[in-house]
């Protein structure tokens, strides 16, 4: 489930990416918004930082209770991010084909 978590989360970052790039999105979060536009490594390392440091502590907090339902939820939720992030990409590059 944690290289589920990191995959969800790196594809995130890269639809995040190919979306303003393009001029799909905006970023709303005026942190990873001022990273972004400062480095596109350190945004892509702020996105990761999270779901790697999981993988380094996840052997040792792995027996407590709540861990594998909070795991659970966040890859729940990364996974509908993406779903999200695969409808506005398909509806966008579509509108882009139409328009060119």
């Amino acid at each position: 489930m944690l290289i589920l978590l990191l995959i969800l989360c790196f594809s995130d970052a890269l639809f995040t990416d190919v979306g303003l790039h393009l001029s799909f999105i905006e970023e709303l979060n005026p942190f990873i918004r001022s990273l972004y536009e400062w480095h596109v490594i350190a945004y892509y390392a702020v996105k990761l930082i999270f779901p790697v440091t999981l993988m380094i502590l996840y052997p040792y907090i792995h027996q407590k209770m709540w861990v594998h339902p909070a795991l659970t939820l966040t890859v729940i939720v990364y996974a509908g991010v993406n779903a999200y992030h695969c409808v506005w990409l398909t509806y966008g590059l579509t509108y882009l084909a139409g328009h060119v």
